[in-house]
């Protein structure tokens, strides 16, 4: 965990501490944040991650977020029919290589992004918007 500078179980991430640490990358914490207003944020500590945050619709995962010096890792899963639309969107061509070999779980199809500048950052967020729109549009009783 050399690059995460929560790793103290007693010293959870406050609003401050995560802004020092993110530095350059709080805008784009902030700009992640503000489009997922609506998700529920829980922070838990996993010995090998330590503390991040869980962002969630109350069941299910959207992603979790995990600080580092100066940038931030986003983890996410796919669900199958997801991964299928998604590498036939041409918005997100430049990720297609990544979802097509994307590791499968019981959860689904494991992505990982490192978000240190606005470019990874822009690649990113095509696919949470896009993400956040196919979970809205399903039915609420209804998990794949």
């Amino acid at each position: 965990m050399d690059n995460r500078p929560f790793s103290d179980k007693v010293l959870k991430p406050s609003k401050d501490s995560l802004k020092k640490v993110l530095g350059k990358g709080n805008d784009l914490y902030d700009e992640l944040n503000n489009l997922t207003l609506r998700f529920k944020k829980d922070w838990n500590f996993s010995k090998s991650s330590g503390w991040m945050q869980k962002v969630h619709d109350g069941k299910k995962a959207l992603y979790y977020f995990i600080p580092l010096n100066d940038s931030f890792l986003i983890s996410l899963t796919l669900r199958e029919h997801e991964k299928i639309d998604f590498l036939s969107d041409d918005d997100l061509y430049d990720l297609h290589d990544q979802i097509k070999t994307a590791k499968k779980y019981s959860e689904g199809y494991a992505l990982r992004f490192l978000i240190d500048d606005i470019a990874s950052f822009s690649k990113f967020i095509t696919l949470i918007k896009k993400l956040i729109e196919k979970r809205s549009q399903q039915p609420k009783n209804k998990h794949y």
